[in-house]
C-alpha cells in the first residue's frame, strides 16, 4: 500500500465569502449562501456530469488549502465546546488534520455552461472562495440519512443565534449595493451573523469591533450585551 496519493483538482469554488472568518462552519445552516463550482476544462465533459441534475444535493470532497500545517496534532478545540476542551482530530470536522480533505453537503440549483465552461450553482455554501474540489457526488437519502444515528458531543447544544441590528449608515449601503445587484444582501450578512463567528474564547467578551469580507467589501459588525450591530459596509479599493 502506498503511503501517499496524489489527487486531481476538478473544480473551484466560487463564493462570496473571501476569508474563513464569518463563514459557516457546516454546510446547509445559511441556505442564502450561494456559490458556484467551476469545473476545469478536463473534467467538464457533458457525460460526466449526465443525470446529475436530477439530485437535489450533492457531496462536495475539498481541500482546506487555507488551513494546511507540516504537522498534525491528534486533539483539537471544537467551537461547539468554547474552544477550550479537547476532543480527537478524528472525532471533529476541524480543517486541521493529517490530510485537510472538507466535504460539505450542498443544495444543487442548476448546471450552467457559460463561455464554454461549466458551473454547478449551488445553495448553504460553506467553504471560502477558490477552495479545491477534488470530487462531486449525488446525495442519497436511503444511504445517507440515518435516522438513528448519535451525535456525540454536539447532541445537547443548539446554534448560537445573535440577534442583528443595521445602523442607518449600513442600512443605506446594504441597499446601494442591492441595487448595484447583490440581492437579499441583508438576509444573508444577518444570517452569517447571527451564528456568531466570533472565536469562542471571545464569545462573553466587552464589546468588540469585527471585520469580515464579503464580496467586494469588508462588513463591519461590533457585539455588546443586546446582540450585533452592523455598522458600515467598506469598499475594496482595487490596487492597479
Amino acid at each position: 500500500m502506498a503511503d501517499s496519493y496524489t489527487f486531481k483538482v476538478i473544480g473551484v469554488i466560487h463564493s462570496p465569502c473571501k476569508e474563513k472568518f464569518a463563514v459557516p462552519r457546516q454546510a446547509g445552516l445559511v441556505p442564502e449562501l450561494r456559490a458556484q463550482v467551476e469545473i476545469v476544462p478536463e473534467y467538464a465533459r457533458a457525460e460526466a456530469f449526465h443525470t446529475l441534475e436530477g439530485f437535489s444535493h450533492i457531496w462536495l470532497l475539498s481541500v482546506f488549502h487555507q488551513a494546511i500545517r507540516e504537522q498534525w496534532q491528534p486533539t483539537v478545540r471544537p467551537p461547539r465546546l468554547g474552544g477550550n476542551k479537547g476532543v480527537g482530530v478524528f472525532a471533529s470536522r476541524s480543517p486541521f488534520r493529517p490530510n485537510p480533505i472538507g466535504m460539505s453537503l450542498v443544495e444543487l440549483t442548476r448546471l450552467e455552461r457559460r463561455d464554454g465552461v461549466l458551473f454547478l450553482h449551488i445553495e448553504g455554501c460553506d467553504l471560502v472562495d477558490g477552495t479545491p474540489i477534488i470530487d462531486i457526488k449525488p446525495y442519497l437519502p436511503y444511504a445517507d440519512l440515518e435516522a438513528n444515528a448519535r451525535s456525540g458531543y454536539t447532541s445537547d447544544f443548539s446554534m448560537a443565534s445573535l440577534s442583528v441590528k443595521f445602523s442607518d449608515e449600513a442600512q443605506q449601503l446594504c441597499q446601494f449595493y442591492e441595487d448595484k445587484g447583490f440581492d437579499n444582501l441583508m438576509v444573508l450578512v444577518t444570517r452569517l451573523i447571527q451564528q456568531d463567528p466570533r472565536p469562542a474564547y471571545v464569545a462573553d467578551a466587552a464589546q468588540r469591533h469585527y471585520v469580515f469580507r464579503l464580496y467586494d467589501f469588508d462588513v463591519v459588525f461590533s457585539v455588546n450585551e443586546q446582540g450585533a450591530i452592523v455598522e458600515t459596509f467598506r469598499e475594496i479599493k482595487t490596487v492597479v
